[in-house]
Formats: C-alpha cells, structure tokens, sequence
C-alpha cells in the first residue's frame, strides 16, 4: 500500500507541521515564563513592603516604650528630647531578651494557613529563632552571615513559598514570605489558556499550510498530467507557463524545449519513412515490370535480352541502396550531423542515368522520354542530387495522364542557376 509521505503534499505538511508545533509550543513557553517571572517581581515587590512595615512596626512600637521608661542620657535627644532611633545592635539585643513583641494589627497580617498567607521569622547568628508568626514553616533555611560589611539579600521560591531573606553583619537574619498557592492556581489556568490557544493557531497553520502546499504543487501535477498525455501519443501537447521566473516555470520551459524536440525526432522518423516508401517505390516499380515482362510466355528471348535485364535490375539494387544510404544521411542531417562534402559532377550525366533507370517504367506506361541536354558542370552532394532527379522524373511518369504520350526533359547550359524543365505534350504538371 502507498504511504502518504511518499507524496510531496504530505512531506511538506509534515515539516510544515513540525515547524509550527515546535515555534507555537517556543511562543507558549516563553509567554508563561514571562508571566510567572511578571507574578514573582509582583510578589516580592509585595513582600518587601510587608517586611519594610513589619521592621518599622516594631522600630515604632519599641521607641515608644522606650519613652516611657527611664533609659541612659545617650539614648535622648537632649535639645528635642525625643528618643533616638534603635540601633541594629540595639534591636538585636531587645530581640534576644524578649522585649520586642509584635503588635497585634500586624500580628493578624502574619496568621492563619489560608491561601496565600505570609510568615516571617528572625534568627541570629547561631540560627536561633528570636522572632517569628506562628503560621512560619518548620524548615527554614537563613542566608549565612556575610563576610564583609554588606547586607546579603536574595528572593527565591521553596517549595509552596516565597521568600526573601537577608543576613546582616552583626548577627540578623531575617525570612518573610508567601505562600503561592493562588498564583501557582493562577498560572495552572493561564497555561491552559495558552495551549488551548497554541491547539488552535496550530491547526489553523497546518489547513492553512495543506492549501498553501496544494497551490505549490498545482505546477507539478499539471507536468506530471501533460508529460502522461504526451507518453500516450499526444505529442503536440505542452506545459502551461504563466510567464513567471519561478523555479517550477524554468522547469516547464525545459521540459516543453525537450517535448519540442522529442516530436521533431518523431516527425523527422515518421518523414524518413514517407521518405523511404516514396524513394523506394520506383525501383522495386522497375524490378517487377522488369521481371513481369520477362516472365511473359510466347516469346522467345537471346542471352542479350536476359543479360540487358539483369543489368536494369542490378542497377535498380544498387539504386535502393544508394537511396537507403542517402535516406540516412539525410536523417543524420537533420540531426544535426555536418553535412557532406561537394563534388564535381555533370548535372546533365545524373539526368541521363536517372531517364536511364526510369526507362522501364516509362516503357510499362507507353511513355516516351527525350532529352535535351547541354553540359553543364556542378559542384553538388551526388546523392542528394540523386534523389531530386529520381523524384522529378518519377513524378512526371506516375502522375502524367494516359499512355503513349511524350515528355522532353530540357537543360540549358546559358543561365546562371541550374534548372531542369519537364515539357509533356499534354496539359503542363
């Protein structure tokens, strides 16, 4: 059974097809990632303002304890006599004895396990946990502390979560983070969207694609129809081109140039046989009158008569052959074979052979043939000249009406050109 990828169609609606699969599943691929990395900046722009309110939260709420209490001189401001802001080392110290507490309006930001939930958790150099929501994950990994004076910073996902951490020089470590499971939702259903979508384009591309390959193949089919028409017979037929400069078109031109000359090989066979039907008819003409009339009874005949017999039939063979020979050459000419050399002959002695050789015919006719000949030198291809003269005379005696008539043959030897009339006593050929 064929196979459908054995036909050019199909081959290209396949890669056609492959092609668009792999660039649509590219485009799908690259608009959820930039999607999802679009959530995460939102997300941890979102949890950066959350860890900056829970930090200010707690700075607020500690310097107003601090006001109330009986603290050193160096923590007043003694021309405003406002309390200094904590200092890092100063709020990780508080955080280690428990004297920072979270208030309770940011305490409901950070509770509960419901979706999308934030946690936070502050630890110190040892990993100890000194701060953090009761709804924080059990496993927490914190940034290790930094080697120089920097703060280290990342935002990463792990696991359900989403998180930002940051490690300081003295000591605090920090988390805040979210739980993803709406995004995550969120992004499920958007990359449904996209390959529902991708489905889509993709089979609109391969319809689109399977008529685009139709008209591409159109030129094809048509060859392919009008080379069947010529195998079987038609040789006149050719290619349609629209005049473009298309591959395809080129292709027609070369292939209607190649059926040109594929039915001129043709004619020229079929000539050469309408040629060598027509040469040959007038010796084996001659052969049989010649034998007819030597086969009549009641007349007795001398050596000489046989002899002069044999000769007129020797010289029709010899007459076939050079015509079957010339017939060749003439068909090597016209297939572009150089054509013979010239020789010296007398046009008026080729006359005289061919009367000669047609002497039996004209005989079986009642048909008397004259002549009237000058010399007249020529350079010309004998055979060639041969078969015109042989088709001159033959014409004249097959087609000339009736019997017991006369023709004279007349060849003036005082013009510039060389031309032999056929005069007949009856009405001119």
């Amino acid at each position: 059974m064929k196979s459908p990828f054995q036909s050019i169609r199909w081959r290209i609606q396949a890669w056609h097809g492959l092609i668009l699969f792999i660039a649509i599943a590219a485009f799908c691929l690259t608009a959820y990632q930039l999607a999802w990395f679009n959530q995460l900046r939102r997300i941890d722009s979102e949890i950066q303002h959350l860890e900056r309110e829970l930090i200010r939260t707690l700075l607020r709420q500690n310097k107003d304890s601090r006001a109330t209490e009986s603290w050193s001189v160096s923590n007043v401001n003694k021309s405003t006599k406002e309390v200094r802001p904590l200092l890092p080392e100063e709020f990780l110290t508080l955080l280690q004895t428990d004297s920072i507490k979270v208030p309770e309006e940011m305490s409901t930001r950070f509770s509960g396990q419901e979706a999308s939930h934030n946690f936070f958790s502050i630890a110190d150099r040892e990993g100890k946990v000194l701060l953090q929501s009761e709804n924080a994950p059990q496993q927490l990994d914190f940034l290790p502390l930094p080697e120089g004076s920097e703060m280290v910073e990342t935002s990463r996902s792990t696991g359900d979560y989403r998180e930002i951490a940051r490690s300081v020089p003295f000591g605090l470590r920090t988390i805040v983070g979210r739980e993803l499971g709406p995004e995550r939702a969120e992004m499920q259903r958007f990359s449904l969207s996209l390959a529902a979508i991708g489905l889509t384009l993709w089979g609109l591309g391969l319809l689109g694609g399977w008529w685009l390959a139709g008209k591409a193949i159109q030129p094809i089919q048509r060859i392919s129809r009008t080379a069947t028409r010529i195998a079987e017979g038609n040789l006149n037929e050719r290619i349609d081109t629209d005049g473009g400069t298309s591959e395809l078109d080129q292709l027609s031109h070369v292939l209607n140039h190649t059926f040109e000359r594929l039915n001129a090989a043709f004619e020229r066979q079929r000539q050469f046989t309408a040629d060598a039907s027509h040469e040959l008819r007038t010796p084996l003409t001659i052969l049989l009158s010649e034998t007819q009339r030597m086969r009549k009874p009641g007349h007795q005949r001398d050596n000489s008569e046989y002899l002069e017999s044999f000769d007129l039939c020797h010289e029709s063979c010899l007459r076939m052959r050079h015509l079957v020979e010339s017939l060749l050459l003439l068909a090597r000419q016209d297939d572009g074979a150089p054509a013979q050399p010239l020789s010296d002959c007398q046009l008026s002695e080729c006359i005289r052979q061919s009367i000669a050789q047609h002497q039996p015919l004209a005989e079986a006719k009642a048909i008397e043939i004259l002549s009237e000949l000058e010399d007249s030198p020529l350079k010309a291809d004998l055979n060639s000249l041969m078969i015109v003269l042989n088709n001159l005379i033959g014409n004249a005696i097959q087609h000339h009406p009736g019997t017991g008539s006369t023709f004279t043959i007349h060849l003036p030897s005082n013009i510039l050109y060389r031309a032999a009339r056929v005069n007949t006593l009856t009405p001119k050929l």
